[in-house]
């Protein structure tokens, strides 16, 4: 299964458009907030499954008619994902919240946003192994490239990687 990831659009949907263009094949998509607006002309497409939680700069609290959350759940393929922007993980001073929000919830992959910076980590501490993973910025980058996330999970695994305008 073909996931994409978005995050931190902020008010900038033409990159989003152009990726999911390039990625016809992708079931899911993931927005991680900041940008919600951006994000209600691109859920018209129903050929795809739409998950959003609501960042720290957005201020409507619904999407095509359906309240977004903080923070949201979902398994796919067998792997337990937490998605949320991570402000409230204090994602920009380290994952250590992160990680343990996403231990307590026995999640296998953690989806962030917030610190506009790709990021994909894989963390084996004799625990359950646990996958961070951060898109970037759809929009706003602050010292890296515009960017999104491309998730692809199997019977043989999770792979990660990041698409960059």
């Amino acid at each position: 299964m073909k996931c994409l990831c978005f995050s931190d659009s902020h008010g900038t949907s033409a990159y989003m458009r152009r990726a999911l263009k390039m990625h016809p094949d992708a079931e899911v998509v993931f927005f991680l907030g900041d940008g919600l607006s951006d994000l209600e002309e691109l859920t018209y497409d129903r050929t795809r499954a739409w998950f959003a939680v609501k960042g720290n700069c957005d201020y409507i609290s619904e999407v095509g008619g359906v309240f977004v959350k903080k923070l949201d759940f979902i398994t796919l393929s067998g792997k337990k994902i937490l998605f949320t922007h991570g402000d409230l993980y204090g994602v920009k001073y380290g994952m250590d919240g992160i990680t343990s929000l996403a231990r307590e919830n026995g999640a296998d992959i953690a989806l962030f946003g917030h610190t506009h910076i790709p990021l994909e980590r894989y963390i084996s501490d004799g625990e359950r192994p646990l996958y961070l993973f951060n898109p970037g910025s759809a929009g706003a980058p602050y010292r890296c490239p515009t960017s999104y996330g491309i998730i692809q999970i199997s019977d043989k695994g999770v792979l990660f990687s990041h698409g960059a305008f």
